[in-house]
């Protein structure tokens, strides 16, 4: 009988770690910023980063969206977070407000579960982080810790 528990209780361990896995892994997908065909302009920005070894951030948005029209004219639209980005990044917008079907596929392969949504990756493509709003000063850090 006592190896039978033994058993049951790693499975049940087993179990809870796959569980605990999938469901991190549910809630911050890594993605990759890189062409895939589907849109010239995505595909023309992820090769300028390749490129120039630049780094990227992509922003899912909707004029719908009362926090992403926030996040455009309180933060993005600042002198000072502009320049950050121009400096240092290649930065694409993915618009949601009237989506195409490559948007919307887009949406899901990236895992975008509420907008606004910003994904920086480094140099290479790979993503580092992923937030949904922040202010500018908090902005400006997040994009510095990612050059």
């Amino acid at each position: 009988m006592g190896d039978i528990d033994v058993k049951f209780k790693t499975a049940l361990v087993v179990l809870v770690v796959l569980g605990g896995l999938l469901f991190y892994r549910m809630q911050h997908p890594s993605t990759t910023f890189a062409a895939d065909g589907i849109d010239p302009n995505w595909d023309a920005t992820a090769a300028r980063c390749h490129d120039r070894g630049m780094p990227a951030v992509v922003l899912f948005t909707a004029e719908w969206c009362p926090t992403c029209r926030a996040l455009h004219a309180d933060v993005l639209s600042r002198s000072e977070v502009q320049d950050e980005l121009q400096r240092h990044y290649s930065f694409y917008t993915v618009d949601l407000t009237n989506p195409t079907r490559q948007a919307q596929a887009r949406a899901r392969k990236f895992g975008v579960s509420g907008i606004p949504l910003m994904i920086r990756y480094d140099a290479d493509g790979k993503e580092t982080d992923r937030v949904n709003y922040l202010g500018p000063e908090q902005m400006i850090n997040w994009l510095k810790a990612g050059e």
